[in-house]
């Protein structure tokens, strides 16, 4: 519980926000990311990521790559193509 800030490596990393505001980075590689409740901000960095929004108003941040982005319940923002 609380919040947290959880940075992933160069490699493919996953990396879980828990309950609370969480920042979830995932640096460069090909990572799979999650959120859960809280106003969430995921950054997935270079190469192709996963990010997955659940409730509460996340920010989602694919960057670099074919990334895939999903949103769960709240008003969710996207960024795709940086």
């Amino acid at each position: 519980a609380g919040d947290d800030e959880l940075y992933g490596g160069d490699d493919t990393d996953t990396l879980w926000g828990e309950e609370g505001n969480d920042l979830v980075d995932g640096g460069e590689g090909n990572d799979v990311l999650y959120a859960d409740t809280g106003a969430d901000l995921l950054f997935g960095g270079g190469g192709d990521d996963q990010l997955y929004g659940e409730t509460g108003d996340d920010y989602l941040d694919g960057g670099a790559g074919n990334d895939s982005l999903q949103g769960g319940g709240g008003s969710d923002t996207y960024v795709w193509g940086k």
